[in-house]
């Protein structure tokens, strides 16, 4: 049987296993997001948990090419898609502005967020 991680298991307690990654948009603009959220894109896990990578020592990701809107954007999206993964009722659309629809595109291809 594989060995599960807190960060697995969506039923636990925030306040008991709270860890946070900070991300920085190519703005300068900083977000702190919980480590579960930020873990349904596989390119934040990847990057923290490869011992090689410098954003797994210091628990921040620059993102240079992703601006703060459309990187709030991103986490929201991440929020979104971690309250209904496996969600027994109907999942509402994910509301996005025409006019992020083009960047927020090519941010999610960069992300390879699916």
């Amino acid at each position: 049987m594989a060995a599960t991680t807190d960060f697995d298991n969506p039923h636990l307690d925030p306040a008991e296993t709270f860890s946070y990654l900070r991300l920085v948009s190519a703005d300068g603009h900083q977000f702190y997001l919980d480590r579960r959220i930020a873990y349904e894109c596989d390119t934040f896990r990847k990057m923290v948990e490869q011992e090689n990578f410098k954003e797994g020592q210091l628990n921040e990701i620059k993102l240079t090419n992703i601006t703060g809107k459309l990187l709030e954007k991103v986490i929201e999206y991440l929020y979104y898609k971690y309250k209904y993964t496996d969600a027994k009722t109907p999942i509402p659309d994910f509301p996005i502005d025409d006019d992020l629809v083009l960047d927020l595109l090519c941010a999610a291809n960069y992300l390879n967020l699916y």
